[in-house]
């Protein structure tokens, strides 16, 4: 296993074992979040320049992704929409890097238009004056899950790709249930699921960046 993977397994378990024992305003929380995303930026980076298009967009959506994370780990709600906004912004970057030479398949984006509609006509009620930029953070996501299964293929780089992409959807899911739906839930309980599912997600797209643009463009020209 490579190791920058084992390190950012680890520093994910640190921010893990922070949300259990410490409370948003601790000094040491901001950094324990971003520090698994910057293991994964600088990983790429040193590769940048055998990076085709794609690998290269992974690697700044990961970046606004730091962003995204720093903004939704300060206490105060107002930095919520900021978060909102980098978050946007990774998500069509990523769906910018599954369309680089894929097919446009517009049949694949059905099911996540389904899902997608269906989840924000249960979110709208609860949403007040954050309709409208949920509603497009809810497009921007069905839209990254559409780009990547539109890829459609037999390769592993495919696969680990798209189970990144379900993730991600699944972790921005939890997020909006524990925030509109269900703000009783316990909070510790739904931060723990958020980060496990998210962490997951931006492991397995550099999984699948560093697979089809590093270790098979190398087997190719060994």
């Amino acid at each position: 296993m490579a190791k920058e993977i084992v390190l950012f397994g680890l520093y994910s378990l640190v921010h893990l074992l922070a949300i259990l024992t410490i409370p948003k305003e601790n000094y040491f929380f901001l950094p324990s979040k971003i520090i698994p995303i910057l293991i994964l930026i600088v990983a790429l980076l040193r590769y940048w320049k055998k990076l085709e298009l794609r690998g290269k967009l992974v690697a700044v959506a990961l970046v606004f992704s730091s962003f995204g994370d720093s903004f939704l780990a300060l206490p105060d709600p107002k930095f919520f929409v900021p978060g909102l906004g980098s978050f946007l912004v990774a998500q069509l970057i990523y769906s910018g890097a599954f369309s680089f030479g894929s097919p446009l398949k517009l049949i694949l984006f059905l099911p996540f238009l389904a899902y997608g509609l269906t989840f924000y006509s249960l979110l709208f009620p609860h949403l007040g004056p954050l309709a409208v930029p949920v509603a497009v953070y809810v497009l921007a996501i069905c839209i990254m899950g559409w780009r990547a299964l539109a890829r459609k293929s037999v390769t592993y780089a495919f696969r680990v790709g798209l189970l990144g992409a379900i993730s991600f959807i699944v972790s921005d899911s939890i997020i909006a249930y524990s925030m509109f739906l269900n703000p009783g839930m316990d909070r510790t309980l739904a931060s723990i699921l958020i980060m496990v599912t998210y962490y997951l997600a931006q492991a397995l797209l550099y999984e699948s960046v560093k697979v089809e643009e590093l270790i098979l463009k190398d087997s190719k020209s060994a």
